[in-house]
C-alpha cells in the first residue's frame, strides 16, 4: 500500500467504509478527554453552527375537531403562563413556558383552576369572530403555515389573555388593576378577524403569504420598539412574554410535540479538506479520528455505540453496543413539510384520543383513523419524515459532505451534557490524522493514550497520519507515520 491515504478497502467482498471526525485538541486531550475516554459527543441542536439545523416547515390543515382543540390548548398555556407569572415573576422564562406544551386538561389539579379554564374555553370559543375563523381554517382542511397562524393568534392573544386575568381576579388572583385598556384592543382586533378573512380570501397564496410576513414582521419590529423605549420597567419585564410576545413562544414550543429531541455527531468521508481542518479541526491544529464502519444488519455502515437497552424492575438500567447508521445529508434549499396535527408522535396515546382529536360531543376527528389504531403504516411514515427532516441542510453546506450519527432515546434521559458522551469501541477507531499546526507536545500525549490502550488489548495496527500540503496536487494531502510503532 502507498503512503496515499486509500478510504475504501475491498476485502472478501465486504466493503469496509472509513468515516472522519475533526475535533480540537481541548475536546480529545486535555478539556474533555474523548481520546482517553474513548468518547463521542453528541451536542444539542442549538449548539451546531448551522442557524436552520431543526428547521421545521411545519403545515396546520385540520378538520374543526383538532383546530377547536389547538385553540383550547392555547388557552390552557396560557392560562398555565400567566399563573406561573404570578408566582415565578421576574424567574419566568421561555423555557419554562415551552415545557407547558405537554399539558392537556387533565393534567390540571382538582381545584378552581379547572373550573377557571372550562369557563376561559367557554367564553373565548363561543366569540363570534372565533367561530367565524375556526369554520374558514377547517374549510376543506385549509393548508395554513406558521406566518398565518402567528397572525390570527396575534389578533385573538389580547381577549384570551383579557378573559383568563378576569376569571382569576373573581378567586382573588389579582394580576391588574384593571383590564379595561386591554379589552378595547382585544375588541378592535377580534373586529379585525372577519375583515382579514375576506380580505386575504382575494389574494393567491404568493400574495398572501407575503402580507402575513409583513404583518408579523411589523409586529416584530412595534416589540423592538416597545423594548428600546423600556415601556416595561425591569421589575414587571417579563409582562413582555406574556402581554406581547406569547403567541409566537406558543408556536415554537409546540415543535415539541412532534419528533423526540435529537443529537447529531458530525463526520466526514474527506479528512483532505482544507476548510474543514479551519472550521472543526482547531484551525488544523487539531485532530482528525479516522473510525472503522461496519455493515448493520441491512448492510449500511454504522458504528457501534453503548446505549442504555434495558430497564429491570429495581430501576437499574441495561447497556449494550447498539449499531448507529452514518446518515448522509442531503443538500437541498426544500425543507420537509410537516403535518402538525398528523405528526403528534411525542404525546401519549391517550392525550391524542381524549384531548387533540376527541370533539366536545364524543366524537373523534377523522385524522384520528390509522394514529390510534394498530395500524404501523403511520407509524413507518412518521419516522421516515422524522429521518428525511434531520438529514436536510441548504446547498451552501454541500462542501461538509456530512455523514453523521444521531441520538435519541426513549429510555435515557439525553438532556445533561454527561448524557450525551457516548462510548465506541477502541477496535473501531482505526487511527488518528495530524493537523498541519498540531504541536509536537499534542501529538505525543495523543500517541501515548493510544499506545497504553493497545497495550492493554494487544493491537498492533493502529495507524498514525501526518496532514501535509502537496505541491504537486495542490491541496492537503495524507501521509501514513509508518515509523511509529507500538509495542
Amino acid at each position: 500500500m502507498s503512503n496515499q491515504e486509500v478510504y475504501i478497502f475491498v476485502t472478501e467482498g465486504l466493503i469496509l467504509e472509513y468515516f472522519y471526525r475533526f475535533r480540537s485538541i481541548s475536546s480529545l486531550l486535555d478539556g474533555f478527554h474523548e481520546l482517553v475516554n474513548q468518547e463521542i459527543y453528541f451536542p444539542m441542536i442549538d449548539e451546531l453552527n448551522d442557524p436552520l439545523e431543526g428547521f421545521m416547515d411545519i403545515v396546520w390543515r385540520g378538520d374543526r375537531i383538532v383546530w377547536r382543540n389547538l385553540l383550547r390548548h392555547y388557552l390552557l398555556c396560557l392560562l398555565d403562563t400567566v399563573a406561573l407569572t404570578s408566582l415565578a415573576g421576574d424567574e419566568l422564562s421561555s423555557e419554562k413556558v415551552a415545557n407547558l406544551v405537554y399539558k392537556t386538561d387533565n393534567d390540571l389539579p382538582e381545584a378552581p383552576i379547572r373550573t377557571i379554564y372550562s369557563r376561559a374555553c367557554e367564553t373565548f370559543l363561543n366569540h363570534k369572530a372565533v367561530e367565524i375563523l375556526l369554520d374558514n381554517w377547517s374549510r376543506d382542511e385549509k393548508v395554513i403555515r406558521r406566518d398565518e397562524l402567528t397572525y390570527y393568534l396575534r389578533l385573538m392573544h389580547y381577549s384570551a389573555l383579557k378573559i383568563v386575568i378576569d376569571l382569576l381576579a373573581e378567586y382573588e388572583i389579582k394580576l391588574m388593576s384593571s383590564t379595561q385598556g386591554m379589552s378595547d384592543h382585544a375588541s378592535k382586533s377580534m373586529a379585525m378577524i372577519p375583515e382579514m378573512l375576506r380580505l386575504h380570501s382575494s389574494f393567491v397564496n404568493e400574495q398572501s403569504a407575503a402580507l402575513f410576513f409583513t404583518s408579523n414582521n411589523i409586529i416584530e419590529q412595534l416589540s423592538l420598539i416597545h423594548e428600546l423605549k423600556g415601556s416595561f420597567s425591569p421589575d414587571r419585564h417579563y409582562w413582555l412574554l406574556v402581554v406581547q410576545d406569547f403567541p409566537r413562544h406558543y408556536l415554537k414550543a409546540l415543535e415539541r410535540l412532534l419528533y423526540p429531541d435529537w443529537y447529531a455527531a458530525c463526520f466526514v468521508t474527506d479528512p483532505t479538506n482544507a476548510a474543514m481542518w479551519g472550521h472543526y479541526g482547531e484551525g488544523h491544529r487539531g485532530m482528525c479520528l479516522k473510525f472503522r464502519a461496519k455493515p448493520n444488519n441491512k448492510g449500511v455502515a454504522s458504528l457501534e455505540l453503548r446505549r442504555a437497552t434495558s430497564w429491570s424492575g429495581n430501576g437499574s438500567v441495561g447497556y449494550s453496543y447498539v449499531p448507529h447508521t452514518f446518515e448522509p445529508i442531503k443538500y437541498n434549499s426544500e425543507f420537509i413539510e410537516i403535518d402538525f396535527f398528523r405528526s403528534l408522535g411525542r404525546l401519549p396515546m391517550i392525550k391524542l384520543s381524549h384531548f387533540w382529536y376527541r370533539g366536545p360531543d364524543g366524537e373523534l376527528s377523522d385524522i384520528a383513523n390509522g394514529i390510534l389504531g394498530s395500524d404501523s403504516q403511520w407509524r413507518d411514515e412518521y419516522w421516515q419524515r422524522f429521518g428525511d427532516w434531520y438529514r436536510i441542510k441548504l446547498p451552501e453546506w454541500s462542501y461538509e459532505n456530512e455523514h453523521r450519527l444521531i441520538l435519541h432515546s426513549s429510555i435515557d434521559n439525553l438532556e445533561k451534557k454527561e448524557d450525551r458522551k457516548i462510548k465506541y469501541r477502541f477496535d473501531d477507531l482505526s487511527g488518528i490524522i495530524f493537523g498541519l499546526k498540531t504541536s509536537m507536545a499534542n501529538k505525543i500525549a495523543a500517541i501515548r493514550i493510544i499506545e497504553e490502550k493497545c497495550l492493554a488489548v494487544g493491537r498492533t495496527d493502529f495507524e498514525f497520519w501526518q496532514a501535509y500540503y502537496s505541491h504537486r496536487t495542490q491541496r492537503i494531502e495524507l501521509f501514513r507515520l509508518n515509523l511509529i510503532r507500538l509495542k
